[in-house]
């Protein structure tokens, strides 16, 4: 079966991972992701084949996983959080839009969602997210900071709360 797993790992640590991310990290034989994420699934990652990609690397991350989905491997392509929430759910499904390879038309793409930071941090903070909020990566690794800089604030002079 050509199946791609895109898989929320949680905020770290294997008591945030949810049963639907625990069966499908079982069932894979290749995991593709970040060093450290893959390096904290511990012993759900033993036995399968890694494919470790640094930072900055999402593009050839997201296409090595297809790749690999493609060509017949149960792969899992790891993100920590939330894979939906400024993680690589977006890449592949950009990537599938926009120069998809005719193989990848086979694959069987499915999201599982993890905890994500904000939540994470919202619950040991005890301030939880509620009423309006918006959510504003700082990260410029694919988003220019002056965009970044605009939507902050334009966020404020919304008077939302800002995770």
């Amino acid at each position: 079966m050509n199946q791609l797993y895109i898989i929320g790992a949680g905020p770290g640590g294997l008591e945030h991972l949810s049963p639907a991310a625990r069966s499908a990290l079982e069932s894979c034989t290749d995991l593709a992701g970040h060093g450290l994420y893959l390096n904290l699934l511990g012993p759900l990652a033993e036995g399968k084949t890694r494919h470790k990609t640094p930072m900055g690397e999402e593009l050839a991350r997201a296409a090595l996983a297809l790749d690999l989905a493609a060509s017949g491997r149960t792969t899992a392509l790891v993100s920590s959080g939330d894979a939906g929430i400024y993680g690589m759910a977006t890449v592949v499904f950009e990537l599938l839009a926009r120069k998809p390879k005719p193989e990848w038309a086979a694959v069987e793409v499915e999201v599982i969602p993890g905890i994500s930071a904000m939540q994470a941090v919202a619950a040991r903070a005890g301030a939880p997210l509620a009423h309006d909020f918006c959510v504003i990566s700082l990260s410029d690794l694919l988003t220019p900071w002056e965009l970044i800089a605009k939507r902050i604030d334009l966020a404020a002079q919304g008077d939302f709360a800002m995770a």
